[in-house]
């Protein structure tokens, strides 16, 4: 538990000047911005955390005390509070480390950003690929890795807890989101590892609904999927950005080769307003998606998102027991995707990014942070 100096807060919001506020719909969405508000806090920011609700009479309240500008990690709040009467400015911050899905930088939001953190150079180029004269970006890192790097678990403690056999490997399923809309999407999959021992299913918070049927494990708001990361042996999934984790943590992972990703090419996008894309550029991409051939291409760049085993679904159970029977083969794999998918990930990447707001809010200058003494 953090503990905060109210007092010492508000003496230093007032010399500093700094007022942002957090702005957040979707539980995906808060995860990604709760510890930059509680770092902001922390360096003496007048902010709020904010939750924008769906009928937008009930936010006009919310936009009289709202700054002029916030922070964003997911555009439905954003579309809100416009609706609403808003006119401010925003920065965003990522809700994922997914850089394989078609819908980073597609739509127009992205490039109407004041400053905009990409959590890695990956995400870097597939901005300069759409957008080559984008100029508010910055490599920011993802601020919900500090605690997946700082946070420490009880493993013998936590094993206990879920039954599980202290003297087997742990295999963590969490896949990407989908299952409403297919029964071949992620989620669905669970059954093609029901026969491993030591298995634990996180669904996508949007498949939370199917958590019951599948005997799925719903992590606690606080922690999330962090603690069940740290204590993974091997981590199986499809396009989700537990993969990217995982590949961050040394953690090898069996990435399931599917006939369609929910996000990704060629699957078609239902959103058709406000799309930045022109649809001659979608089709160049849709035509050369080969799912076959290349399941993990990263959209819009010639690069192939792959840092372990892949496997179709029923072969799984063989695939798992060759990645814990050769835990370095693709250590050199999981390094690159893991610097690729998080810049300078050491756990301060919540400082980092505050700094550099802080900078650009006083000077009106994007400048690149990297290291912190």
């Amino acid at each position: 538990m953090v503990h905060i100096n109210i007092s010492m807060i508000v003496s230093t919001a007032m010399a500093n000047n700094i007022h942002i506020d957090f702005v957040w719909s979707a539980q995906k969405g808060m995860s990604s911005l709760y510890p930059l508000y509680k770092m902001a806090l922390s360096q003496g920011w007048d902010s709020n955390l904010y939750k924008v609700k769906k009928h937008f009479f009930l936010n006009r309240k919310l936009v009289k005390s709202l700054s002029d500008l916030i922070v964003i990690a997911y555009d439905q709040p954003l579309y809100r509070l416009r609706k609403s009467g808003w006119e401010g400015k925003f920065i965003y911050i990522e809700h994922g480390l997914g850089a394989i899905k078609y819908y980073t930088y597609k739509y127009n939001f992205f490039h109407e950003a004041e400053l905009l953190f990409y959590p890695g150079p990956v995400f870097q180029r597939k901005m300069e690929a759409i957008n080559p004269q984008f100029k508010n970006g910055l490599l920011g890192g993802y601020p919900k890795m500090d605690a997946l790097i700082n946070g420490k678990i009880d493993r013998q403690k936590m094993m206990a807890k879920l039954k599980l056999d202290l003297d087997k490997p742990v295999v963590l399923f969490a896949p990407s989101w989908g299952g409403k809309y297919s029964k071949q999407s992620g989620i669905w999959n669970a059954d093609f590892l029901k026969d491993i021992p030591n298995l634990i299913i996180v669904p996508h918070s949007q498949d939370y609904r199917y958590a019951k049927k599948l005997n799925a494990i719903l992590p606690s708001e606080d922690e999330g999927i962090n603690p069940y990361l740290q204590l993974a042996d091997v981590v199986v999934s499809d396009v989700s950005s537990v993969l990217a984790e995982a590949a961050i943590l040394d953690k090898p992972v069996v990435q399931l080769k599917l006939h369609s990703y929910p996000g990704c090419f060629p699957e078609k996008d239902r959103r058709e307003k406000d799309v930045y894309l022109t649809d001659d550029f979608i089709k160049r991409e849709e035509k050369n998606t080969d799912l076959n051939k290349r399941p993990f291409k990263i959209a819009y760049l010639d690069e192939d998102w792959v840092m372990g085993e892949i496997s179709e679904p029923e072969k799984i159970s063989a695939t798992v027991s060759t990645a814990l029977a050769e835990l370095d083969k693709f250590k050199k794999e999981r390094k690159y995707w893991g610097e690729q998918s998080c810049y300078k990930c050491d756990g301060k990447s919540s400082l980092r990014i505050a700094k550099m707001i802080e900078h650009f809010q006083k000077t009106g200058e994007r400048k690149q942070i990297g290291d912190l003494d």
